[in-house]
């Protein structure tokens, strides 16, 4: 994965976790089952997948050991990061952690500034 396509894919996984943690701390985590993409969670997207478990149930613990199984197989650094980032994400949702706590925790694992468009655009919302 090149860092453009990473920039692009951290955006849109931005944006989607602030719409799903905001729905999930407004109606519950199970309110977000309607919204899942259920062909990404088919094709084990990390976030998707993931967020199936959260509404299916699942504990925190057994979520991060799947999704880290499941990142192990990866060999790009740049698909290990990212997905990573998507697992943080879950966990974050399935806490109820504030969303700007968890625009934060996702952003700490790169080194795009806060006062980057990506950021501020989420700030700004």
């Amino acid at each position: 994965m090149n860092n453009e396509k990473f920039l692009a894919e951290f955006d849109a996984l931005l944006e989607r976790s602030v719409l799903i943690s905001e729905k999930a701390r407004r109606e519950g985590l199970l309110a977000i089952e309607d919204i899942l993409d259920n062909t990404k969670v088919a094709n084990r997207d990390i976030f998707e997948y993931g967020l199936q478990f959260v509404v299916d149930g699942y504990d925190s613990e057994m979520i991060d050991k799947i999704l880290s199984n499941i990142i192990k197989q990866e060999k790009d650094e740049a698909v290990i990061l990212f997905k990573t980032i998507q697992k943080e994400a879950v966990l974050s949702i399935q806490a109820g952690e504030n969303t700007r706590i968890l625009v934060c925790k996702l952003n700490s694992y790169t080194n795009i500034p806060l006062d980057d468009p990506i950021m501020k655009k989420i700030f700004e919302d």
